[in-house]
């Protein structure tokens, strides 16, 4: 192959050709941009290309009749099936269009319009976590048979080291990063009505169905005692709650049969999402999915309980500036800390080019920013 390029590769999706022209003068500085005007065309570019980091389209062309999202999801290759895929979204997008956007694989949004600090950074930290990803593929999961599928998933010390990563990327690229545990109700109930090896069977069917579900980047570990640990990197909570409600469809609309027999299985689940800050603290993190999946299974089972709900909406740099311009500052406090470390990327690439000798301030400047502990939702 030829010398690497500098610059990832990102593909832009808009049918304006102004908008195209636009959004790539911001991305410049830092991609490679190609451009395309329908989802035909990105699909043509993505299968020519072969190295394209990032694809960052409007809504409505991924979720057309052509099914761009959802043929670049069932890609037999495995890299291009990985590409993170970042929406923009307008005003007449609805909450239903990007429900099913999400549902079908999409990594993130952006709402139009946007400051241009904002989707350079949204859009290097998602290149970063694909390039990241792409060089630890040797490190995954081997695909395995059915019959000692539940043996290879319990790789607990391997995962957790996934974790760690994902949970240090998050702090330094201020991403999100989501981790669900999810259960098995009625065990029990199965073993009472049919027998042991029925309800192993029943662990096991589930347990291939949570692997269909997955994205490539994503990371699942069997626990045991029929629990599952799942790993979802640059993932909010309302992410995160979207892949499991899509496992609790497949689980549910599979009527499970074993051996001819029909068993019935329900699932509960606990979410929690952060973005890691300080000392990262995964047993708190493990304590708090615990408590969520404990007060999902008292709720009757069949239930997620997860931290999307009492989520704090994140304030763009835009909607700060405008919120400054009009004396409203009182809603910004708590984003204070927040806001300046998503600008202290644009603060690190100006010094760089400016040569301002800011180096040791925005150093420090990161670790006050950065000094508090665990997570925060």
């Amino acid at each position: 192959m030829s010398q690497k390029k500098l610059k990832p590769a990102v593909l832009l999706v808009a049918r304006s050709t102004a908008s195209l022209k636009l959004i790539s003068k911001h991305l410049a500085p830092y991609f490679e941009v190609s451009t395309a005007e329908d989802a035909e065309s990105a699909w043509e570019s993505l299968l020519e290309s072969g190295d394209i980091s990032l694809v960052i389209s409007e809504l409505e062309l991924v979720i057309d009749q052509y099914g761009l999202l959802e043929r670049l999801r069932s890609a037999g290759d495995s890299g291009l099936a990985a590409t993170p895929l970042l929406l923009l979204v307008g005003e007449n997008d609805s909450d239903e269009q990007r429900e099913m956007a999400f549902q079908a694989g999409a990594t993130d949004f952006i709402n139009l319009p946007f400051a241009s600090t904002e989707l350079s950074v949204r859009a290097r930290l998602h290149t970063n976590l694909y390039q990241h990803q792409q060089e630890s593929t040797t490190q995954t999961m081997q695909p395995v048979s059915a019959v000692n599928l539940l043996q290879q998933l319990s790789q607990q010390k391997f995962f957790n080291s996934r974790v760690q990563q994902e949970l240090s990327f998050s702090q330094r690229h201020r991403s999100n990063v989501s981790l669900c545990k999810l259960k098995l109700d009625n065990v029990k109930a199965i073993v009472a009505a049919f027998d042991k090896a029925t309800a192993i069977s029943a662990v096991r069917a589930v347990a291939a169905i949570i692997q269909q579900t997955l994205r490539r980047e994503d990371s699942l570990c069997y626990l045991g005692n029929a629990e599952f640990c799942l790993l979802y990197p640059a993932t909010n909570g309302i992410g995160a709650t979207t892949a499991v409600n899509r496992i609790f469809g497949q689980v549910s609309g599979k009527k499970i049969a074993i051996a001819g027999k029909k068993v019935p299985v329900t699932l509960s689940g606990a979410v929690h999402s952060c973005i890691a800050t300080g000392e990262i603290d995964l047993d708190k993190i493990i304590s708090r999915l615990d408590a969520g999946l404990a007060e999902a299974q008292t709720g009757g089972g069949n239930q997620i309980v997860g931290s999307s709900s009492s989520e704090k909406r994140e304030f763009s740099i835009d909607r700060a500036l405008k919120l400054i311009e009009s004396g409203k500052i009182e809603d910004l406090s708590e984003h204070a800390a927040g806001l300046m470390l998503t600008v202290l990327p644009l603060l690190e690439f100006a010094d760089g080019v400016l040569q301002l000798d800011l180096e040791s301030i925005n150093q420090r400047l990161r670790e006050h920013l950065e000094s508090g502990s665990g997570c925060s939702t």
